[in-house]
């Protein structure tokens, strides 16, 4: 059989760096905007129940963000390794990593579900009281049924990123986002499943995307580079390793993120109840907005950093990182003005019911605050992103911890002054966070090519 040749997408991600980063980014773009859209749209059919819903589906989203980061984060690992591979023709190396990925990062799913189980009750009980406690544990049992579906989207991704296939990733995450949208009324109310009916949908949706994932992969295998052999893949500890050493830091540190809500979130309630973290959680759904394009050009920058390094390409991988780094904080400015400019008129989409309506003054004074702390976390992405490149994931990892603990404490410190004395903490933490993580970026950077300078 002759030997399978580049796809175009995989001779992008290979090529120039600006036009890969713009064929890679602008598809992560555009399905991550759309599944912004899908959180949104779900945001607003769960302030029609109320704030107590709002605060019970924002305390139990840190479990969904658990399970999506453990997927996410593997999946970068798995693109950066594919992509090496790629980028040097090991294509039977890539073939392995990404079978081997599938099955490994199942069974973990698998796993998952028995401990989401165990301590979703003890923690909403901790986090939220009484008050949101039934709609938390409703809201909350489909994502931990589904586990293994949630985390198997973010490892799909990586493997289509890893071979350059950026546009298939779209279609998975938009068909995944627009079914949602679709489920959300459908199950909630016409099906009157009540809150846990959005949390049904989500999980139904990203099931169907994945069918996409199986057709390109097994019924329409001329048109992928990438071989699966998911049956015949043997989890051998090297190739566990491959892509783990990069993904694992990565997934820990998304996780670190999200279990440290937990935390943050008890210091909201304690200060401000419920209310207050209906207000919280709903005005951080616009810096997810703005950071959609930081994601974006990070989640496309590892793979083509990646595929750099392995060719020791030291000026691409700076010039992709430099590059991707300028559009980031340009773009995100941008969007931070106009939100700033119109968020009297942005904050009506969550406040439009009876319900909800009294947050609207709260949401609009808290959200701009937070502008400013989506700007310094889009630059912190990017520098996160040329580590993982770089095979440096724990120097990121450690970075996020330390940004994190601090935010515990200032959390628990201003918990007992004034909520705004918290969101001007966390701006603070923010600033902290950046220089630490471009220093880590910049620090190995210099490291790894004063090593390829002594090898060679």
């Amino acid at each position: 059989m002759a030997e399978k040749q580049l796809t175009a997408d995989a001779k992008n991600m290979l090529g120039d760096p600006k036009t890969a980063l713009r064929l890679m980014a602008v598809p992560m773009f555009v399905s991550l905007m759309v599944a912004q859209v899908n959180t949104f749209v779900d945001t607003f059919w769960c302030s029609s129940l109320g704030t107590v819903a709002l605060a019970a589906v924002g305390i139990v989203t840190s479990f969904y963000l658990i399970l999506s980061g453990i997927g996410s984060g593997i999946g970068i690992g798995i693109s950066a390794s594919v992509a090496a591979k790629v980028a040097t023709r090991r294509k039977e190396e890539a073939d392995n990593i990404a079978s081997v990925s599938i099955k490994f990062m199942f069974v973990i799913g698998l796993l998952c579900i028995p401990i989401m189980l165990l301590i979703a009750d003890p923690v909403l009980m901790a986090v939220g009281g009484t008050d949101t406690y039934d709609d938390g544990k409703a809201y909350g049992l489909p994502y931990y049924l589904g586990a293994p579906i949630i985390i198997l989207q973010g490892i799909f991704a990586g493997i289509l990123r890893g071979e350059g296939a950026s546009r298939r990733s779209m279609v998975m995450m938009v068909t995944a986002a627009v079914l949602n949208i679709v489920l959300d009324p459908l199950f909630t109310f016409v099906f009157d499943w009540g809150i846990c009916g959005l949390s049904w949908a989500t999980v139904t949706s990203t099931a169907a995307s994945l069918l996409l994932f199986l057709y390109w992969y097994y019924v329409k295998p001329e048109t992928t580079y990438i071989d699966l052999h998911v049956k015949s893949a043997r989890m051998e500890k090297h190739v566990l390793k491959d892509f783990l050493s990069v993904g694992v830091p990565k997934a820990v540190e998304s996780d670190i993120m999200a279990a440290v809500n937990f935390v943050l979130n008890y210091f909201v309630v304690f200060c401000w109840g419920s209310y207050g973290y209906a207000v919280y959680a709903t005005s951080w759904k616009y810096v997810d907005l703005m950071l959609v394009p930081s994601v974006a050009l990070a989640g496309a920058l590892v793979p083509i950093a990646a595929a750099a390094f392995s060719k020791h390409d030291f000026p691409k991988m700076r010039f992709s990182y430099g590059y991707a780094m300028a559009w980031t904080l340009i773009i995100t400015a941008v969007i931070a003005a106009v939100l700033y400019v119109f968020m009297d008129y942005a904050a009506i989409i969550f406040t439009y019911s009876e319900g909800s309506i009294a947050m609207r003054a709260d949401i609009i004074h808290v959200t701009k605050i937070f502008l400013i702390i989506g700007v310094l976390f889009s630059a912190i992405n990017i520098s996160s992103s040329l580590l993982q490149a770089m095979r440096m994931a724990n120097n990121s990892m450690w970075s996020t911890f330390a940004r994190n603990i601090l935010l515990i404490f200032v959390f628990g410190a201003t918990c007992t002054i004034s909520p705004d004395a918290m969101w001007w903490g966390f701006v603070i933490c923010e600033i902290v966070g950046l220089v630490i993580m471009c220093g880590w970026a910049e620090i190995g950077y210099k490291m790894r090519l004063k090593e390829y300078k002594h090898h060679f």
